[in-house]
């Protein structure tokens, strides 16, 4: 005899209404306090954990301004937490967002940025599987955000997807940005670097405690992208934090990359004007520094919008604590200095293509902006120069076109690539991949010119499941749901054994870097490795050992005089570059 629909109902409920009245997981952080997690879910059963708004830091607020992250103690609590959403960014101003950024940020979020920031915001979050961990526990990522080292926002970066399609421990954080993580006095009182000991405490924070979280403390994954690469890269080279992390993925960034890394003297300029700016009488860095914390950081933030924030080498400028960069990247590669760890990285193919100003999709390049765009990438290097006696090859818009994307594309991330590539896989495997493969979905083409493929940003629609996200997943093409299904694999594969495509069920092969056979991972419509016929290798060493050797000798003449040979030797520099990219 069948059920009644009473039976039914009744069957039903007495299903229902444990999960309902289940406890929330509490986790005891040693040392801090109890944590109640949050269900978070996509639909009823896609279900994952999270732990927002843990403090990893005092806050920095008052005379921690400016002072390096204070973890001990660490802030601690008497009843159980009960965050139920991220705590405040760290403070940053709307100008400091790129315009060829928002494209991409606006598939993320529809709020305006910034939103929600405080000078209190060295707080970190965990999201956990609801799912029985393996063996030694979980993997986990530690996610470095890009930014510029001046912007960067953790409500943005959903990792549902990530954690619940991957099983995957996701860690997020905030770090100081702009003057409030990078400003310095070039002395002891306060010698730089702030945003990088943040992350350098938060990455402590995991490794102390992520085992009550069902994390394996011996296997985690740092990765990073844009300024967030730079910065884990400068970790594995930092002799305490190499010990926190056991793999590293760096995306379309590198630390090879000149223009992320500022000396002392370079800071001088930007001192003299706080102190005239905020009334900060005399030349005293106690002075100076009290000075400074008085203002609202919201007014510090808005008037150093213009400022080159960036980390610093701060060799010799403290006799209180160790220095945190001490010398430039390729001298402690040189030295071996380096963790020795399994790297993936790569870049996409038209990195900075929406940097590009004044153009539109018909007549983006002419002779006279690729001459102008090669004079600003090397003045930027070689100082005192004059262009004066100047000569640039005439060429169609399209030649130009193709130049200067490939230009950009190769000088700023693929040669810093493949030189951090050719260091690293002295010692353990290097997966190096360049991203070429367009959305479908019109939802991510719709602000971007029609010649662009891969722009900065873009290939993490599917490192993050992107495509998954929208309730409506009509917006997005189920080959783009696809694709991120199997970066996703691959990413999330490396952080829990080293290797992409281990236990893969996609029949794929990515060959790990050699530096005597390199070969890149090309993802497109068709996912291949690529050899000297797709990839020109002789770009890359012309950047990463001739170019850097032309602009010493430049140096060296710019030093003795301003004769018309050292003008000859800087249009010899730009001759070089451009014409590397033309027969290389």
């Amino acid at each position: 005899m069948g059920l009644s629909g009473l039976e039914v109902f009744f069957r039903f409920l007495c299903l229902i209404i444990p999960a309902a009245l289940r406890e929330l997981p509490i986790i005891t952080i040693p040392g801090q306090g109890k944590i109640r997690g949050v269900e978070l879910s996509k639909v009823r059963i896609q279900k994952i954990t999270a732990y927002y708004g843990i403090p990893y830091a005092q806050p920095p607020i008052g005379n921690l301004r400016f002072a390096p992250p204070v973890t001990e103690p660490l802030p601690d609590w008497d009843d159980t937490m009960n965050n139920t959403d991220f705590k405040p960014s760290c403070i940053q101003d709307k100008a400091d967002y790129k315009q060829s950024e928002l494209p991409f940020y606006q598939l993320l979020s529809e709020d305006d940025f910034p939103t929600n920031v405080s000078e209190d915001c060295l707080y970190l979050n965990v999201f956990v599987p609801n799912t029985s961990p393996p063996p030694g526990g979980f993997a986990t990522i530690v996610w470095i955000h890009p930014g510029n080292f001046t912007t960067g926002l953790l409500s943005i970066w959903n990792p549902h997807t990530l954690v619940y399609r991957q099983n995957v421990i996701i860690v997020t954080f905030a770090w100081r940005l702009s003057i409030l993580g990078f400003f310095t006095t070039m002395d002891a009182g306060a010698p730089g670097n702030n945003g990088l000991k943040d992350q350098q405490a938060a990455m402590k924070w995991v490794k102390n405690n992520i085992n009550q979280f069902q994390g394996n403390p011996d296997n985690i994954c740092i990765m990073g992208y844009g300024t967030g690469a730079t910065s884990a890269g400068i970790h594995m080279i930092n002799v305490e934090s190499k010990k926190l992390f056991n793999k590293a993925i760096l995306m379309s960034g590198s630390l090879f990359q000149l223009s992320p890394i500022r000396f002392p003297q370079d800071i001088r300029p930007e001192l003299d004007y706080l102190v005239e700016q905020f009334g900060c009488g005399g030349r005293e860095t106690a002075t100076i520094l009290s000075c400074l914390r008085v203002p609202q950081a919201e007014n510090l933030v808005k008037h150093t919008t213009n400022f080159n924030w960036r980390p610093n080498i701060d060799k010799g400028l403290s006799n209180v604590s160790l220095d945190f960069f001490p010398e430039l990247p390729k001298i402690a590669f040189d030295n071996n200095e380096n963790a020795k760890i399994p790297v993936l990285t790569g870049y996409t193919n038209m990195e900075q293509a929406l940097e590009i100003e004044d153009f539109d999709n018909t007549t983006l390049y002419s002779p006279d902006t690729l001459k102008q765009l090669i004079s600003d990438f090397v003045s930027g290097e070689l100082p005192n120069t004059n262009d004066t006696d100047e000569y640039c090859p005439k060429y169609t818009s399209l030649v130009v076109e193709d130049i200067a994307t490939k230009f950009v594309v190769e000088k700023n991330y693929a040669a810093p690539t493949v030189l951090l590539a050719s260091y690293l896989s002295r010692d353990q495997p290097t997966f190096v991949y360049r991203f070429d493969m367009k959305p479908s979905s019109q939802i991510a083409n719709k602000n971007l010119p029609s010649w662009v493929k891969v722009p900065h940003l873009f290939d993490l629609l599917y490192v993050w499941g992107v495509p998954y996200w929208k309730t409506d997943q009509r917006e997005w093409d189920l080959r783009d749901r696809d694709r991120a299904d199997i970066v996703m694999s691959f990413w999330t594969n490396f952080a829990k054994t080293d290797n992409p495509t281990q236990n893969s069920r996609y029949p794929i092969k990515w060959d790990s870097f050699k530096k005597e056979m390199p070969g890149l991972l090309i993802w497109d419509n068709n996912i291949y490795m690529s050899d000297p016929k797709t990839v020109n290798y002789k770009c890359y060493e012309f950047w990463n050992e001739y170019y850097p050797k032309t602009l010493h000798l430049a140096h060296e003449y710019c030093q003795q005089s301003d004769s018309p040979k050292t003008f000859r030797l800087y249009n010899i520099t730009l001759l070089f570059a451009f014409f590397s990219l033309r027969f290389f």
